[in-house]
């Protein structure tokens, strides 16, 4: 038995499917059966930035292509993983960066919190 077809809006569709683009969401009743556009805005499409689920989905941080195993450490603390993150809101203590620190050895982690990520404040904690 077929399904009843799904009618929304180009609007919802594009929070539906996470946040696809217009000429996506136009070839979606050609492409996909049950759907249907109920009506096509003419107006502006939302801002990527007015969404903060968008945020969330569609991830603009560059990773890392570089393989752990290429250059396998032999002993303790022979290779260490180390970035700073910047809290979204201060820490208890005031401190708005943490340091982590990864030994691929062992796989122990070590987590430092700063107030700012200077040269002074980050050498004498390596």
């Amino acid at each position: 038995m077929a399904r009843k077809p799904v009618g929304a809006t180009a609007t919802k569709w594009h929070k539906i499917l996470g946040y696809i683009g217009p000429s996506a969401i136009k070839q979606l009743p050609k492409h996909v059966n049950g759907v249907e556009l109920t009506k096509l805005t003419t107006k502006r499409a939302p801002l990527k930035i007015e969404y903060k689920a968008y945020l969330l989905v569609k991830h603009i941080q560059q990773i890392s292509q570089r393989r752990e195993h290429e250059f396998l450490a032999t002993r303790l603390f022979e290779r260490l993983a180390f970035d700073i993150i910047t809290l979204r809101e201060l820490g208890y203590n005031g401190d708005k960066y943490v340091m982590h620190f990864y030994c691929t050895y062992s796989k122990f982690n070590f987590v430092y919190t700063a107030k700012n990520k200077d040269k002074a404040t980050v050498l004498p904690t390596i």
